[in-house]
């Protein structure tokens, strides 16, 4: 999903909306801070790892980060 289709979704549904994400182990957690961030697909594909990784370099893509700060060493 891109910004721009985030935000035509986001149109359609009520502005006074909470944002909110799953939280760390149940739950869901509300949005603390929003990022620009360099990722790049992970190289392993466990079921349980994410689809992409911190990034470097021209493998590297910018992507926006919708952060809950529910995770130890949370940008």
């Amino acid at each position: 999903m891109t910004v721009s289709q985030l935000i035509q979704k986001l149109q359609t549904l009520p502005q006074d909306a909470l944002v909110i994400t799953e939280g760390y182990e149940d739950g869901y957690d509300t949005i603390k801070k929003i990022s620009l961030i360099s990722i790049e697909e992970n190289p392993k594909k466990e079921w349980y790892l994410g689809n992409y990784i911190d990034g470097e370099g021209a493998k590297a893509t910018q992507a926006v980060f919708l952060n809950a700060e529910t995770k130890a060493g949370s940008y």
